[in-house]
């Protein structure tokens, strides 16, 4: 038998070699793009490049602040975090802002962390191509923030800390500078993606990570933040080789958005 195989090896590198210069072996990017590839050194972190990263004809911007952290644009994690943190220091506050909240500890491996900064959060293609969809999530910090709130126009007051029910109730904080709002009746979280290809709009998306009763006037009794990740359709914006991410919210001073400007993505579907 072990024979019989190598032969056929043999035959097969002699058809190649033979037909070499009439072949091109294109080897195409897979449809799905799940991240996987990406080397993050531990378990429960976070990756932050210098100068953006490339994933399978994907290139994504990176803004990496003088103090290490993401000014904008992606970064690369695996944290997976579900509780309030117990010190305002940057190692406690990274372990919610670069961790996906997820109804169980997150399984899908490696996902990117954006920070929405202006115009930076977005990535280009090498080839125009439609994507059908890609997951969306908050981060541990967005879903604490909305959900309980911090110093800021919300009453604090005991309550369970996520994933540690037997300990007693306390009072929390998420350590949004300037403090952050429990989104009530009628607040949201909006994630909105525009398509551009060649420097012209292909369309516009609006996906609401927090969506609390009277936001949508099309469905006013929708009362939601989003808990573990959501398939966010993207083919409407057509063929693309650029695609920019912004997030809104109803807590605001001036135009300035208290809730933190941050959201995990995954799962990039290609079209076939």
């Amino acid at each position: 038998m072990k024979k019989i195989i190598l032969s056929l090896f043999a035959a097969l590198g002699t058809l190649f070699t033979s037909c070499g210069d009439d072949i091109d072996l294109v080897i195409p990017y897979p449809t799905n793009i799940t991240f996987e590839e990406l080397e993050i050194p531990t378990r429960f972190s976070h990756v932050i490049p210098d100068n953006g990263f490339s994933v399978q004809g994907l290139n994504f911007r990176t803004v990496k602040a003088a103090d290490g952290q993401l000014a904008g644009g992606f970064c690369y994690s695996n944290r997976s975090n579900r509780s309030f943190v117990w010190q305002n220091t940057p190692e406690a506050i990274d372990s919610i802002r670069y961790s996906v909240w997820s109804t169980r500890p997150n399984n899908t491996g490696n996902y990117l962390v954006c920070h929405v900064a202006g115009d930076d959060a977005y990535f280009t293609l090498d080839k125009a191509r439609t994507i059908d969809y890609m997951l969306v999530a908050n981060t541990t910090w967005v879903y604490l923030a909305t959900t309980y709130g911090d110093t800021y126009g919300t009453e604090e007051r005991p309550v369970v800390n996520p994933n540690i029910p037997s300990k007693p109730k306390g009072v929390w904080h998420t350590y949004v500078p300037g403090g952050v709002k429990r989104m009530a009746k009628n607040d949201y979280f909006t994630l909105t993606v525009k398509g551009y290809k060649g420097n012209t709009e292909t369309g516009t998306i609006s996906f609401d990570l927090v969506c609390k009763k009277g936001h949508n006037a099309d469905y006013p009794a929708w009362d939601y933040t989003v808990t573990d990740w959501r398939k966010l359709e993207l083919s409407s914006l057509g063929e693309v080789d650029k695609v920019v991410f912004y997030l809104d919210s109803s807590d605001k001073e001036g135009q300035v958005m208290r809730t933190p400007s941050w959201f995990c993505l995954d799962g990039i579907q290609l079209k076939q």
